[in-house]
């Protein structure tokens, strides 16, 4: 159960992360390129594929947590894995995106750091709700 609930929180908190970093505070910035991106019109027909993406993760990143997840503090290890998500998941992208695509090296910055943050948030959070119960410990 503890499973579960650790997928819909991740899955909520980087979809709404997510949502505040590119749609509301990086919004100005990507709107001075606008023939980077879909139209909204376009990304509204494609919304089935950012919800895919972002479940794929949160089960993805609970998974691999829940495999390396040792006897040790929770807040401990959801900072260590928060931060490899970091780097694992959000800064080879960020990367990738502005080899091959033009956009400024602060809007990859600020991206990289606005997503890094979110995966140690992700990982906090997961960390949190797969701690071992009293019983069980």
């Amino acid at each position: 159960m503890k499973t579960i609930g650790a997928i819909i929180a991740a899955f909520v908190l980087n979809f709404g992360g997510d949502y505040l970093l590119h749609a509301v505070l990086l919004k100005p910035a990507y709107d001075q390129t606008p023939q980077l991106f879909r139209s909204q019109a376009g990304m509204n027909s494609h919304f089935w594929a950012i919800v895919a993406g972002e479940l794929l993760f949160a089960i993805g990143a609970v998974l691999v947590y829940l495999r390396g997840v040792e006897k040790k503090p929770w807040a401990g290890q959801g900072l260590r894995f928060g931060i490899l998500l970091a780097i694992v998941a959000v800064a080879p992208g960020v990367f990738i995106t502005y080899a091959t695509s033009p956009i400024s090296h602060q809007v990859a910055l600020h991206w990289m750091l606005g997503d890094g943050i979110l995966a140690i948030i992700v990982g906090f959070a997961i960390a949190a709700i797969c701690q071992p119960s009293a019983q069980s410990a």
